[in-house]
Protein backbone atom coordinates (compact mmCIF):
# COMPACT_ATOMS: atom_id res chain seq x y z
CA UNK A 1 0.00 0.00 0.00
CA UNK A 2 2.70 2.13 0.81
CA UNK A 3 4.04 1.90 -2.56
CA UNK A 4 0.37 2.95 -4.35
CA UNK A 5 0.87 6.19 -1.37
CA UNK A 6 4.02 7.01 -3.24
CA UNK A 7 2.78 6.78 -6.47
CA UNK A 8 0.02 8.62 -6.22
CA UNK A 9 2.30 11.38 -4.37
CA UNK A 10 4.27 11.07 -7.64
CA UNK A 11 2.24 11.44 -10.12
CA UNK A 12 0.24 14.49 -8.85
CA UNK A 13 -3.31 12.82 -9.46
CA UNK A 14 -5.34 15.94 -9.02
CA UNK A 15 -7.34 15.94 -5.45
CA UNK A 16 -10.13 17.26 -6.97
CA UNK A 17 -11.12 17.11 -10.77
CA UNK A 18 -13.20 19.87 -12.16
CA UNK A 19 -16.47 19.29 -14.47
CA UNK A 20 -14.71 20.08 -17.79
CA UNK A 21 -12.16 16.76 -16.96
CA UNK A 22 -14.91 15.13 -15.70
CA UNK A 23 -16.53 15.52 -19.08
CA UNK A 24 -13.73 15.08 -21.07
CA UNK A 25 -13.59 11.30 -19.83
CA UNK A 26 -16.95 10.25 -19.74
CA UNK A 27 -16.59 11.56 -23.64
CA UNK A 28 -13.37 9.71 -24.61
CA UNK A 29 -13.95 6.86 -22.64
CA UNK A 30 -17.58 6.25 -22.57
CA UNK A 31 -18.59 7.97 -26.00
CA UNK A 32 -21.51 9.52 -23.54
CA UNK A 33 -23.44 12.09 -25.00
CA UNK A 34 -25.25 14.91 -23.49
CA UNK A 35 -28.93 14.99 -22.99
CA UNK A 36 -31.31 17.96 -21.51
CA UNK A 37 -31.45 17.67 -18.40
CA UNK A 38 -35.60 18.34 -18.41
CA UNK A 39 -35.64 14.83 -20.34
CA UNK A 40 -35.22 13.16 -16.94
CA UNK A 41 -37.88 14.54 -15.61
CA UNK A 42 -38.40 12.13 -13.09
CA UNK A 43 -35.75 13.85 -11.17
CA UNK A 44 -37.60 16.73 -10.40
CA UNK A 45 -39.83 14.42 -7.86
CA UNK A 46 -36.51 13.48 -6.26
CA UNK A 47 -35.97 14.80 -3.08
CA UNK A 48 -32.56 13.76 -3.03
CA UNK A 49 -31.58 14.49 -6.79
CA UNK A 50 -30.62 18.02 -6.15
CA UNK A 51 -32.31 18.85 -9.51
CA UNK A 52 -31.28 21.90 -9.08
CA UNK A 53 -27.50 21.31 -9.28
CA UNK A 54 -27.01 19.61 -11.70
CA UNK A 55 -24.49 20.56 -13.96
CA UNK A 56 -24.76 18.09 -16.92
CA UNK A 57 -26.51 14.62 -18.16
CA UNK A 58 -25.14 11.96 -20.64
CA UNK A 59 -26.17 8.91 -22.32
CA UNK A 60 -24.37 6.07 -22.92
CA UNK A 61 -25.76 3.53 -25.86
CA UNK A 62 -22.76 2.42 -28.19
CA UNK A 63 -23.18 -1.43 -27.84
CA UNK A 64 -19.38 -1.87 -28.64
CA UNK A 65 -18.79 0.64 -25.69
CA UNK A 66 -20.81 -1.00 -23.40
CA UNK A 67 -19.74 -4.36 -24.25
CA UNK A 68 -16.12 -3.56 -23.39
CA UNK A 69 -17.03 -1.51 -20.05
CA UNK A 70 -19.09 -3.95 -18.37
CA UNK A 71 -17.64 -6.80 -16.43
CA UNK A 72 -19.58 -10.28 -15.47
CA UNK A 73 -21.47 -8.93 -12.66
CA UNK A 74 -22.69 -6.30 -14.43
CA UNK A 75 -23.79 -8.87 -17.39
CA UNK A 76 -24.99 -10.95 -15.02
CA UNK A 77 -27.56 -8.70 -13.92
CA UNK A 78 -28.76 -7.27 -17.44
CA UNK A 79 -29.40 -10.87 -18.37
CA UNK A 80 -31.38 -11.49 -15.63
CA UNK A 81 -33.26 -8.81 -16.12
CA UNK A 82 -33.85 -9.86 -19.72
CA UNK A 83 -35.10 -13.01 -18.85
CA UNK A 84 -37.73 -11.87 -16.30
CA UNK A 85 -39.24 -9.45 -18.20
CA UNK A 86 -42.18 -10.13 -20.40
CA UNK A 87 -41.68 -9.98 -24.37
CA UNK A 88 -44.68 -8.40 -24.97
CA UNK A 89 -43.50 -5.29 -22.14
CA UNK A 90 -42.92 -2.27 -24.22
CA UNK A 91 -39.51 -0.96 -24.89
CA UNK A 92 -38.64 1.93 -22.51
CA UNK A 93 -35.46 3.75 -21.63
CA UNK A 94 -36.00 1.91 -18.01
CA UNK A 95 -36.23 -1.33 -20.06
CA UNK A 96 -33.08 -0.80 -22.29
CA UNK A 97 -31.51 0.21 -18.88
CA UNK A 98 -32.25 -2.75 -17.30
CA UNK A 99 -31.26 -5.19 -20.11
CA UNK A 100 -27.52 -2.95 -20.08
CA UNK A 101 -28.48 -0.84 -23.62
CA UNK A 102 -28.30 2.41 -22.48
CA UNK A 103 -26.77 3.82 -19.30
CA UNK A 104 -27.72 7.64 -18.14
CA UNK A 105 -25.60 10.09 -15.96
CA UNK A 106 -26.37 12.90 -13.71
CA UNK A 107 -23.79 15.09 -12.65
CA UNK A 108 -23.82 17.19 -10.12
CA UNK A 109 -21.94 20.13 -8.66
CA UNK A 110 -22.39 22.24 -5.29
CA UNK A 111 -19.71 24.63 -6.29
CA UNK A 112 -20.36 24.97 -10.15
CA UNK A 113 -16.36 23.81 -10.93
CA UNK A 114 -15.63 20.55 -9.37
CA UNK A 115 -18.69 17.50 -9.75
CA UNK A 116 -19.77 16.55 -6.03
CA UNK A 117 -21.80 13.79 -6.64
CA UNK A 118 -23.38 11.77 -9.70
CA UNK A 119 -26.36 9.30 -10.38
CA UNK A 120 -25.59 6.38 -12.79
CA UNK A 121 -29.23 5.18 -13.74
CA UNK A 122 -28.18 1.61 -15.22
CA UNK A 123 -25.28 -1.33 -13.80
CA UNK A 124 -21.95 -0.53 -14.80
CA UNK A 125 -19.30 -1.11 -12.64
CA UNK A 126 -16.46 0.70 -14.63
CA UNK A 127 -18.13 3.65 -15.23
CA UNK A 128 -19.22 3.95 -11.06
CA UNK A 129 -15.30 3.29 -10.50
CA UNK A 130 -14.48 5.89 -12.93
CA UNK A 131 -16.15 8.69 -11.45
CA UNK A 132 -15.75 7.96 -7.74
CA UNK A 133 -12.21 8.28 -8.96
CA UNK A 134 -13.07 12.09 -10.85
CA UNK A 135 -14.97 12.67 -7.43
CA UNK A 136 -11.49 12.84 -6.08
CA UNK A 137 -9.99 13.03 -2.34
CA UNK A 138 -9.17 16.07 0.38
CA UNK A 139 -5.42 16.38 -0.11
CA UNK A 140 -6.05 15.98 4.50
CA UNK A 141 -7.81 12.64 3.88
CA UNK A 142 -4.49 10.94 2.26
CA UNK A 143 -3.24 9.10 4.61
CA UNK A 144 -2.83 5.22 4.89
CA UNK A 145 -4.76 5.44 8.03
CA UNK A 146 -7.21 6.40 6.75
CA UNK A 147 -9.29 3.26 4.96
CA UNK A 148 -11.48 5.25 2.32
CA UNK A 149 -8.09 6.46 0.98
CA UNK A 150 -6.69 3.19 0.90
CA UNK A 151 -9.78 1.98 -0.89
CA UNK A 152 -9.37 5.35 -3.44
CA UNK A 153 -5.81 4.39 -3.95
CA UNK A 154 -6.67 0.32 -4.67
CA UNK A 155 -9.61 1.88 -6.90
CA UNK A 156 -6.74 4.02 -8.65
CA UNK A 157 -4.92 1.05 -9.16
CA UNK A 158 -7.52 -0.98 -10.55
CA UNK A 159 -8.62 1.18 -12.94
CA UNK A 160 -4.68 2.11 -14.46
CA UNK A 161 -4.53 5.05 -12.87
CA UNK A 162 -1.53 4.01 -10.98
Amino acid sequence: MQELHQRFLEQQLPHKYTNLAVETMLGEKYGAKEIPKASLSDLQNDPQGKYDRIFKCYKIDDRDILTQAFNDTDIMFHEEYKNERSPDSPQTDWSRIGAGELLRVILISDDGEHMSSYTVQGICTALVDDLTIMLGIPREECSLDNEYYVKYLRLLSQRGYL
